[in-house]
């Protein structure tokens, strides 16, 4: 499999794609000249604790206090000591802060390396699903229990063919990384101890057994990953090409088409259904609808592009990085083994992802339950900004009412001189109110034209 990593960046923006037989799986966007806070380790102090949310808030250096909870770390064995208020705790970030909330945080340290991810506050030997040799499992679980004082890790699928005293070796390696963390941290009162590398480099880092090529666009990056690669996959250097322009490969690999299209509400389908997919503040909606009849029977046809619709839900949550709860409203279907059956397609589609996904099933009113984790804006939110006339609601208010609202103001202010501010598309219709009030004397209209349609101000002159 031919697995390419595109890396383009201009003065503020950093743009990784990730290929796999030409195919786009993944997408990551990160601005330039920004702590990346995400998978980042800090040093923090418990500010107060909220027994009401089994969690507790700590000031961790940044403008909003984090969250941490404590009921999941003491799961899969993995512990941190009850904090009392005045408690100094490493934690890692685990969601970044929102405008609204500061980000959420855990004790549950892990620190990954080529082979293995390092768990030094957990105490047990996870190994990776894909890895299906039991005997090797087996192997691998008896190797580092044996080598393991407290600490956990989770064996990663890389190390799959690599030689018990290279494991070992790197085992080694990352328990002085935390070690250097801890004495970081010992002098400082609160703040960042252990910055997360970069985006395009945690891709490199999951991925780099199988990257036959790196092609990047900007010299300074290429420079700062020469340093990446030097320190941690050497082999990986001559694999490097650095282009002044780039747009040849976004061209050949349509990357351009795919920006535009998942900022697309509406996705078709080759059956000639089509999906639509709506980012809330709460979940991500997602509905599904038939197109072109292309089976036997109403039940055949559902099915048949549910299963379609599917593969592109998929697609697009992985490429857009869509995280937290998302509601499917596929085409209802009667049969309970072709319920099954989507349910099962789903798993298989994000299969690939591990715990990171979970899928509920379908509710009583046939729609499909799914979670993905969530640390991070998608793709979508991290390259736009919220509608200036809408202010994010999708929507604005239709002449109609803005007609109303203004027709009621003005007689509230009936027998002042008034200055009105109004969207030039509302003009006629205005002018022909206050005509037929005889307000025209008293009234001043004015239009403004970069405001959205439902924008009206009032101001008293007189």
């Amino acid at each position: 499999m031919e697995v390419v990593l595109i890396i383009s960046s201009s003065r503020t923006l950093t743009l990784s794609f990730l290929l796999k037989d030409r195919a786009i799986t993944e997408i990551k966007v990160e601005r330039r000249g920004e702590k990346r806070l995400v998978g980042s380790i800090f040093k923090g102090k418990v500010k107060r604790l909220a027994k009401n949310l089994d969690g507790a808030f700590l000031d961790i250096g940044l403008d909003k206090e984090a969250y941490l909870p404590l009921k999941s770390q003491h799961e899969n064995g993995e512990m941190c000591c009850l904090p009392e208020v005045g408690d100094d705790l490493i934690v890692q970030m685990k969601r970044e802060p929102t405008e609204d909330k500061g980000g959420k945080v855990t004790c549950r340290i892990s620190i990954p390396g080529r082979y293995l991810v390092y768990l030094p506050t957990g105490n047990k030997v996870f190994i990776s699903s894909k890895i299906g040799n039991n005997d090797l499992k087996i192997h691998f679980k008896k190797l580092f229990e044996k080598n393991l004082n407290g600490e956990g890790v989770i064996v990663r699928t890389s190390a799959e063919k690599v030689k018990d005293s290279i494991l070992l070796e790197e085992l080694n390696t990352l328990r002085k990384k935390w070690n250097a963390i801890k004495e970081k941290a010992s002098g400082i009162k609160t703040g960042m101890v252990y910055e997360e590398v970069p985006l395009y480099a945690q891709i490199i880092r999951d991925n780099w057994h199988d990257i036959s090529e790196i092609i990047i666009d900007d010299r300074d990056l290429w420079g700062e990953l020469m340093v990446f690669l030097e320190s941690n996959f050497p082999e990986l250097i001559n694999k490097i090409r650095y282009i002044k322009n780039i747009s040849y490969y976004f061209k050949k690999y349509g990357l351009d088409k795919v920006l535009a299209k998942i900022f697309a509400r509406y996705i078709w389908l080759k059956s000639g259904g089509y999906i639509i997919i709506e980012e809330t503040e709460a979940m991500t909606v997602i509905d599904v609808n038939s197109g072109s009849v292309c089976g036997d029977t109403l039940e055949e046809t559902a099915l048949r592009t549910n299963l379609e619709a599917a593969e592109e839900i998929a697609k697009h949550i992985k490429l857009r990085d869509i995280g937290g709860i998302v509601i499917i409203d596929f085409i209802d279907m009667k049969d309970r083994k072709n319920k099954e059956i989507l349910v099962k397609k789903m798993k298989e589609l994000f299969a690939d992802e591990g715990v990171k996904v979970h899928i509920y099933g379908i509710t009583q009113l046939g729609l499909l339950e799914l979670t993905r984790r969530k640390e991070t804006p998608s793709v979508t939110q991290a390259l736009s900004s919220c509608c200036p006339a809408c202010k994010g609601k999708g929507y604005v208010k239709s002449r109609e009412v803005v007609l109303y609202e203004i027709e009621k103001e003005i007689s509230y202010f009936k027998g002042r001189y008034m200055e009105l501010r109004i969207n030039p598309l509302l003009r006629e219709e205005v002018e022909r109110l206050l005509e037929a009030r005889n307000l025209k004397e008293w009234i001043a209209l004015k239009v403004e034209c970069n405001v959205p349609l439902d924008y009206y101000e009032i101001l008293l002159t007189g």
